[in-house]
């Protein structure tokens, strides 16, 4: 659970498990990110169909890189001096 007060979700089988776990957690009222390229389906039309259903619902979409920036929040210091060695 993030510092806001919500989830990061990431996961296989976006169009069913994560789906799922998405409605319910926006449904009990917290905020909700999807990680759109650290989900998975079977097929890519039913990753995009999850993804489209998910934010409609209520759900941010993200990605990975995004992200680990965006918790960052400041462009300075020796974290985020790691994070852009990671991401390179």
């Amino acid at each position: 659970m993030g510092s806001w007060g919500g989830y990061i979700i990431i996961g296989i089988e976006a169009h069913i498990c994560v789906y799922q776990t998405v409605i319910d957690l926006i449904s009990e009222g917290y905020q909700v990110t999807v990680v759109s390229d650290a989900v998975s389906s079977r097929t890519e039309e039913n990753k995009i169909v999850a993804i489209n259903k998910m934010q409609r619902a209520g759900a941010q979409i993200s990605s990975t890189e995004m992200l680990l920036f965006e918790l960052q929040r400041v462009a300075s210091g020796d974290r985020f001096k790691a994070l852009l060695n990671l991401i390179k």
